[in-house]
């Protein structure tokens, strides 16, 4: 299975619309979140509208930059995986949307309390499946995909715990622009922030019957 996972959009429908002939044909499009630049639903719709048009699959979490009427949005289009879980082709998609708490107040951060509920749920879905992939726009804290330009880690608590203490095979995520196209393992779990789409960064990943491979890519 191959999958085109993009982060951190930030309503760049412009860039999206300039890959689409880079792009080889995917099995499915993942975005982790902040698809819109504090916007609703109608930028959401203008930025995923290329892939709405094509057909091809697309499972989504919104991030800490979504407003509810872009979240809305994901669920009436019926690709919106945060707090629950969807197998496809025996891998399993779970979401967790959102950001941390932060002194900066952006439209949806979710505690680590609210977060662990959200991860318990959508796994539940999920557990029997062969693979399971985490779509979560927070990377787990304290790792090498989580740490901004002070030094500092920015990540989930709530995911780290998670992945460490449940099987999930790889977890795709963003929201920490500087640490954007690297990949880490934790407890098992191949963890990749795919990097910020503004900034040009995306991947292809591959599921296949070994570990998950990933292709990093910029426009």
């Amino acid at each position: 299975m191959l999958l085109l996972c993009l982060a951190d959009i930030h309503g760049d429908a412009a860039g999206l619309k300039a890959i689409l002939p880079e792009v080889p044909p995917v099995d499915l499009v993942v975005v982790a979140g902040d698809i819109t630049q504090l916007g609703g639903k109608a930028e959401a719709l203008i930025v995923l509208e290329p892939f709405l048009e094509s057909g091809t699959r697309i499972m989504a979490v919104a991030g800490n930059m979504d407003r509810g009427a872009a979240r809305e949005f994901l669920v009436e289009r019926q690709i919106d995986i945060h707090g629950r879980g969807i197998i496809k082709d025996g891998v399993g998609f779970m979401g967790l949307g959102g950001g941390t708490r932060s002194p900066f107040a952006t439209p949806w951060e979710l505690s680590d309390e609210e977060a662990a509920t959200l991860l318990a749920a959508g796994h539940g879905d999920v557990a029997g499946a062969g693979c399971i992939v985490l779509v979560s726009h927070a990377p787990p804290r304290d790792t090498e995909i989580d740490c901004i330009r002070t030094g500092l880690h920015a990540g989930s608590a709530a995911v780290r715990s998670f992945l460490l203490s449940n099987r999930v095979d790889l977890c795709i995520s963003g929201h920490i622009h500087e640490a954007g196209g690297r990949e880490t393992d934790l407890g098992g779990c191949l963890c990749v922030n795919v990097g910020p789409f503004k900034a040009e960064r995306y991947a292809l990943i591959e599921i296949g019957e070994s570990k998950p491979s990933v292709t990093w890519r910029n426009r």
